[in-house]
């Protein structure tokens, strides 16, 4: 079995998850209200609207969103490599 890399399986999530902020932040800026009524039903019932930020979204916020998601993309790509590789040895 092929073993994975820690620093590009962490480079890669780092990369999906930072694609996923941006999208994200695009549909906050433009349809706020629908963005969360759709994470509304991720959450099971619980109403989020009393988190609702009543600060518009930044380019400030958006790139502390952004690497703070690209660090923990990168370090749960890497640990997730390395206890693959830890797991699937032959």
């Amino acid at each position: 079995m092929d073993k994975l890399s820690p620093i590009s399986a962490g480079i890669a999530v780092a990369a999906t998850l930072a694609v996923l902020n941006t999208l994200c932040a695009i549909a906050v800026a433009i349809w706020p209200d629908g963005v969360l009524a759709f994470f509304n039903s991720f959450a099971h019932g619980l109403d989020l609207n009393p988190i609702k930020s009543a600060q518009p979204l930044s380019l400030f916020r958006f790139f502390c969103g952004l690497i703070g998601l690209g660090l923990v993309g990168f370090i749960a790509g890497a640990i997730f490599a390395w206890t693959y590789n830890l797991v699937a040895r032959e």
